[in-house]
């Protein structure tokens, strides 16, 4: 019996060859315009460079591991791109490198930035340190830093200055540094006694840090948006969006004595893409995560320029 139909033929004679090279770029070009083939057609298109890594430093106590550290690491601490907890003592669940026996703030954290600096360098284009009661959206982290280099000598945080004029970072607020930053203070600075002293600070280490990070030319950086709204608050956030600092209250009085830009109404305007902030009761974490990262907002449009308006940061001038 002859054979009616021939797949050798079919895709190896010529005109078939010609008919089937235009139907599979006419197919290739289809899939790209589907909606649901974006993300494709995003690759194809883009070819900017990839978003920064950050590397997130989190610092805890043995005595906090289990009802305060451990629920950090179950929510947005894996937003980050690598993450280390730093503690004194081991923990099987948490993992930190474990540095023992350094009762001073400033002792710890400068052995914590050394040891980031000589194992984990590498996995970083900005470093993140912050505490273990701290609530932080990466995402939005991601997207301030997008306007800098990590090759740039800065750093950011809750911006505070002393009478002297000497500027730091608030400790509570979470720090962040470039590489080049983070770098320039292991090499430069912890190695040089003059203009970073390895003496005992207590409290005042993110002061000592600050002038040890002015000394090697690095610069404080300004965190707020363009609309002069905070990213990086010093207390909770239910604090700044529905009441208002209290100058009773020393740690309020401290802010409010030392705060880089002016503070009006006793309150700082928040911004909408808020970063870090301060979490009183630890196990309100999975509610900031929920609403941050898993709410939805149906058939409601996101109106910018109302929610500034009404959240008072329009018009603001530093």
């Amino acid at each position: 019996m002859p054979r009616l139909f021939s797949t050798r033929r079919l895709f190896l004679g010529g005109k078939n060859a010609i008919y089937l090279l235009i139907l599979g770029t006419m197919f290739y070009t289809l899939m790209l315009h589907l909606p649901g083939n974006s993300k494709s057609r995003e690759v194809v298109e883009s070819y900017g460079p990839p978003p920064s890594r950050i590397f997130c430093i989190i610092s805890t106590y043995a005595y906090r591991h289990e009802h305060t550290a451990i629920h950090i690491h179950r929510t947005w601490v894996r937003h980050c791109d690598h993450y280390l907890f730093v503690s004194d003592d081991i923990n099987h669940y948490l993992e930190p490198a474990v540095f023992m026996h350094m009762n001073d703030k400033w002792h710890r954290m400068r052995a914590y930035l050394e040891y980031v600096y000589k194992y984990h360098f590498h996995q970083g284009d900005w470093f993140l340190y912050c505490n273990d009661d701290n609530f932080v959206v990466v995402e939005n982290l991601r997207h301030m830093l997008k306007t800098y280099s990590p090759k740039e000598l800065i750093y950011f945080g809750c911006k505070l200055r002393t009478p002297n004029g000497l500027v730091f970072m608030l400790e509570s607020s979470g720090i962040v540094f470039s590489a080049a930053a983070l770098k320039r203070f292991a090499l430069m600075a912890l190695t040089n006694e003059s203009i970073c002293s390895s003496e005992t600070k207590g409290n005042d280490f993110t002061k000592e840090l600050g002038r040890c990070l002015t000394n090697v030319n690095v610069i404080a950086g300004d965190s707020r948006d363009e609309f002069q709204g905070h990213r990086f608050l010093p207390f909770e956030a239910d604090l700044h969006l529905g009441s208002a600092m209290n100058e009773s209250l020393e740690h309020h009085k401290y802010f409010l004595e030392h705060s880089y830009y002016p503070v009006k109404d006793m309150n700082l305007p928040v911004s909408l893409h808020s970063i870090c902030f301060h979490v009183q009761y630890i196990l309100n974490i999975y509610d900031l995560y929920y609403f941050a990262y898993k709410t939805r907002v149906f058939g409601v449009p996101l109106n910018l320029g109302f929610e500034n308006e009404r959240m008072g940061l329009e018009n603001r001038t530093a």
